[in-house]
């Protein structure tokens, strides 16, 4: 089994999660780097993982073969480009960088290297199994189950107020780059290609808020509503926000034999509605119930099983988030 190192830049909560994936796939070593030494040697030592106090230490070491970047945004192209200069692969949390301009950079960079952005979803079990039942409509087709899908809902709400950064334009913030991302995701791999786009609310409602213990005044959006038209024909609606008070996450479809809803909360049951059976589906509700999976952990082992196969990673692609950077900044523009 081939052994990878990889230089981890940026030692925030993200990395934690990336971390407990990595550690589980054998051969995989770690070193950790931050802007602030401090942050790193506190990971380091609370993780048991190599640290240095420089990043630049990261990409001067012959050894580290893929970089894995869990910064702020507006940080994401430097290091990327520094990655794929120094030959190395790279995995970044979402959004890949903060324009399309910045994504054509990185993509004239890549040559035969490795390039994955964390779209974390897309590994959850019953968003894999909606892939399998809309993977005919961006195509024109019908879903076997749904029939002929007409729109879809997908909303993601989260409180915020963890980081001063997610609340900043001027760092990157806002529901924007930090949630709706998510959901377009989704959106454009089960739909293809967007027709029409049309952002139909966006606004700041919350200006202060408490940040670690302090009050803070911030000025990036925290409500988005967004409209689609999917070049298949379904239409879509996007609700993304920072004032959720608890986390909340789900999709649902609605097609001429039925619905779709899915969500990775435990609490809220996915299911398939049936108006007649349907590609081994019975008429009425089918409850869909998956074991809890780390998708971190499955996330973080797409990435290494690309890089040992030298192949491109089966979802969450270089390519997928320049198509999604696309429409982002129409989006951004509306």
């Amino acid at each position: 089994m081939e052994h990878i190192k990889i230089g981890l830049i940026g030692c925030g909560k993200q990395a934690l999660k990336h971390i407990s994936g990595l550690r589980k796939i054998p051969g995989v070593e770690l070193v950790l780097a931050d802007i602030n030494p401090q942050v790193a040697e506190k990971l380091g030592h609370k993780e048991g993982i190599p640290w240095v106090p420089d990043v630049k230490e990261i990409y001067n070491d012959p050894e580290v073969k893929a970089i894995d970047i869990c910064t702020p945004t507006p940080f994401h192209v430097g290091l990327i480009s520094r990655a794929l200069e120094t030959g190395r692969h790279f995995f970044c949390e979402k959004p890949l960088c903060e324009n399309l301009a910045e994504a054509r950079r990185i993509e004239a960079l890549l040559n035969d290297r490795i390039g994955m952005v964390g779209y974390i979803y897309r590994f959850s079990p019953v968003f894999e199994l909606g892939k399998k039942l809309f993977e005919d409509v961006p195509r024109g087709q019908h879903s076997l189950v749904l029939g002929r899908v007409v729109s879809a809902f997908f909303r993601l709400g989260g409180r915020g107020s963890q980081q001063i950064w997610k609340h900043l334009k001027s760092e990157g913030g806002g529901a924007f780059k930090e949630m709706l991302v998510h959901i377009l995701d989704l959106a454009l791999w089960y739909f293809g290609p967007v027709k029409e786009n049309k952002v139909l609310y966006r606004d700041l409602l919350r200006p202060r808020r408490i940040i670690q213990g302090k009050e803070a005044q911030v000025d990036a959006e925290d409500y988005v509503l967004v409209r689609l038209k999917m070049e298949c024909g379904v239409e879509v609606l996007l609700q993304a926000d920072l004032i959720t008070p608890a986390f909340t996450q789900f999709m649902e479809v609605q097609g001429e034999n039925g619905t779709f809803l899915g969500s990775i909360q435990p609490e809220m049951a996915s299911f398939i509605y049936c108006l007649q059976d349907a590609a081994g589906y019975p008429a009425g509700k089918t409850v869909l119930n998956y074991a809890q999976l780390n998708l971190f952990e499955a996330q973080m082992a797409e990435f290494v099983r690309s890089l040992r196969l030298k192949k491109e990673p089966s979802r969450c692609s270089l390519r997928e988030s320049i198509q999604l950077l696309e429409t982002f900044e129409k989006l951004e523009k509306d």
